[in-house]
């Protein structure tokens, strides 16, 4: 019986060291081979720098979602203390880009093509965004579910790849509409989120 007491006191000692230390138990209890995975995944991630300014291009069968997609990306970058380029070089951008396929060949894995349509906007970083969302289905509350994926890419304009993931997003609205248009913001704002 004092030896089960002793065992509990000394674990109860070890455990609020832990939390005084402001090491969570999970940590603890995590080897060495989680910890150097978690720390080698959190050095691989790029993230792109706040110096220069970046231009945005979204892509979408439905020119709607693409111009949602635009939106929210300009509005959290400007938000998050980005430089956004100028309405005139995005217009120039988009002609440019629709002119040249460069859309297409961009998520053909060619990053050449986004650091040159980033260079003519005299953007310092591209970020392009292919989004597609599905058609909402009425849920048992009587409201609409829609879902959404986002591929995003982002480059330098010296042609060197930032980041590049898929991304998805779920949402629920009283209207088709507006499930779409939340599930497009979730799944440009989860792949955002990702880079920032």
């Amino acid at each position: 019986m004092l030896r089960k007491g002793k065992v509990f006191r000394t674990v109860l000692y070890v455990l609020l060291i832990a939390s005084m230390a402001g090491v969570s138990c999970a940590a603890m209890l995590r080897s060495p081979k989680q910890d150097s995975e978690s720390q080698s995944s959190r050095r691989n991630r790029m993230s792109l720098p706040n110096t220069g300014s970046v231009a945005v291009l979204a892509d979408s069968m439905d020119s709607q979602h693409a111009a949602i997609a635009e939106a929210v990306m300009i509005d959290e970058l400007m938000s998050n203390g980005y430089n956004v380029v100028d309405d005139a070089a995005l217009a120039r951008l988009h002609r440019q880009a629709q002119k040249e396929g460069a859309i297409a060949r961009a998520f053909g894995g060619n990053v050449t093509g986004i650091a040159n349509l980033g260079r003519s906007a005299k953007a310092s970083y591209t970020i392009l965004a292919r989004v597609k969302a599905g058609t909402p289905e009425r849920n048992e509350a009587k409201l609409y579910t829609g879902t959404a994926s986002a591929v995003i890419l982002a480059v330098s304009s010296k042609g060197e790849k930032i980041g590049g993931r898929s991304f998805s997003g779920k949402a629920v609205g009283y209207t088709m509409d507006e499930a779409r248009e939340k599930a497009l913001e979730k799944a440009v704002l989860n792949g955002l989120s990702q880079l920032l």
